[in-house]
């Protein structure tokens, strides 16, 4: 009998030290615990529109689309820009306004809900140019700016948030007119974005 005693007191000695270290190791993080690594990437789709200062010889309008890759604390952002003068301008052809159809590449790094980018775009600006005017320089309407980007998200549900976003540019490739001996820039040396969209969560866990 005092074999079998310890013989029990073994067994249930051996069944006992599995439990504990498996009781001793440390909680995973809670992304892994819903089965999404915390490294997981998905997409994001987002349309937006904005205020613009800077970019044209007025201030505009804007609509822009996105498609993001996003990870915890990074992402990289793809967008298409369309951006319209409010007015004409007196330079221009009466009547008529500026337009730009913009590509913009954008990587950010978020913090809970805020976020900061380093940003560029580039694209044709389309400007009526009066009879005795012309542009100066290379014949090119393109420009391209680069700049930052910050904001914040404001989630109604896991998957759609509303985004806000300030952006601020500086542009040193702009179109140049001359008119006679005058020359006149075409954009100022700097750029303001105000936006405000939303966002929706494509292929998150």
């Amino acid at each position: 009998m005092p074999n079998a005693a310890r013989i029990a007191l073994l067994a249930v000695l051996l069944l006992a030290l599995p439990a504990r270290a498996s009781a001793d190791e440390p909680r995973g993080a809670p992304a892994s615990a819903m089965g999404a690594p915390a490294s997981a990437m998905y997409g994001e789709l987002s349309a937006s529109s904005m205020l613009v200062v800077g970019l044209m010889p007025v201030a505009g309008f804007g609509l822009a689309s996105a498609l993001t890759l996003r990870w915890t604390s990074i992402s990289v952002l793809l967008e298409q820009r369309a951006i319209e003068a409010f007015t004409s301008h007196e330079v221009q052809s009466a009547g008529k306004r500026s337009r730009a159809w913009l590509g913009a590449a954008s990587a950010c790094y978020h913090r809970d809900t805020v976020f900061m980018c380093s940003i560029v775009q580039t694209g044709p600006l389309e400007m009526p140019i009066p009879e005795d005017a012309k542009l100066a320089g290379a014949p090119s309407h393109w420009i391209a700016t680069a700049g930052g980007r910050g904001g914040a998200d404001w989630c109604v549900s896991r998957r759609v948030c509303i985004r806000g976003f300030l952006e601020l540019h500086v542009i040193p490739v702009r179109p140049v007119l001359s008119l006679g001996s005058l020359t006149l820039m075409q954009t100022s040396s700097f750029a303001a974005l105000a936006g405000l969209g939303v966002t929706l969560a494509v292929g998150q866990q």
